[in-house]
Parts: C-alpha cells; structure tokens; sequence
C-alpha cells in the first residue's frame, strides 16, 4: 500500500498533459528551425507557425498567435496577375502530364497484377512466394491509385 502511495504523485504528474508553444521560423538564410522559447528565434527570421498545447492547435502561416493576421513586409516580392495566370497554367499543364503518365502505370499495374494473380504451375495460392507477389503488385497498384489521388488534388487547388 505505501508503494502505490509513492508511485500515485509520480502517475498523477505523467497524467498531465504537456503545455507546450513551439515556434517554427524561417531564418533570413531560408533554414527552417523551431525553438519553445520566442527569445531564441533569430533576429530577421519569420514564424511560420506556432503550435500550443503539444502539437494539438497548429497555427496558421502568416497568422500570429492570436489568430490576428500578419502584415506582409514591403519588401515581400510580387506578381502581377498575368504571371502568376502563365505560372498556373504551367504548372496544370505539367500536372495533367503527370497525371496521365500515372494512368498509364496504374493500367500496366493493374494488367501485372492479373497476370500475378494466376497461379504457377505447381504453385498453390497459400505458399508464401505466392502471397509475397499478389502483396507487391497489389501495394504498386495502391500506390499508383494514391499518386493519382494526389495528383487531382494539386490540379484542384490551382487557381
């Protein structure tokens, strides 16, 4: 009883959770760093997030703390309209290749996995070579469907 007595502070202590405020930055140099202590974030740096609570509330680039919005710094480069638009289109351009050459892969895996699928002969569908490949050429297929998910994503968020 006096054992579990001792251990209740200790067990007690552990139960708490952790307050935590992280600070990630960008130096002037463009290295990324994170400290716990605002002091420590060099001079010139920008924060670009802060996380409270151990990791459970990211802040948002470009926000402060407390939610209000930062100001862009006057020397902050811009672009005019036009060449963010020819910068898009690129870039949608360069996605739809992409995308298509992802198709084309995922059909190839998808047609090497029906051929996997067959059994050798001689070969049964419990021996683990067997199981090994049907795990392989199914992940490429996984993996391809998740790229192509992916790549669709990237064309939505374009402007």
């Amino acid at each position: 009883m006096k054992r579990v007595l001792l251990f209740f502070p200790l067990l007690l202590a552990l139960a708490c959770p952790a307050q935590a405020r992280i600070y990630m930055y960008v130096d002037a140099d463009g290295r990324k760093g994170a400290t716990d202590r605002r002091a420590e974030v060099p001079a010139g740096a920008r924060i670009t997030a802060i996380i409270d609570d151990g990791g459970s509330k990211p802040g948002a680039p470009g926000k402060a703390a407390g939610g209000a919005k930062m100001a862009t710094p006057a020397s902050f480069p811009r672009i005019d309209r036009s060449t963010q638009k020819k910068r898009d289109d690129i870039r949608r351009m360069v996605l739809e290749e992409e995308l298509t050459s992802e198709q084309k892969n995922l059909d190839e895996a998808r047609r090497q996995l029906a051929l996997g699928e067959k059994l050798m002969p001689g070969e049964k569908a419990d021996t683990p070579n067997y199981q090994a490949r049907i795990r392989q050429l199914r992940g490429a297929v996984g993996r391809h469907e998740r790229n192509i998910a992916a790549i669709r994503k990237e064309i939505d968020n374009i402007r």
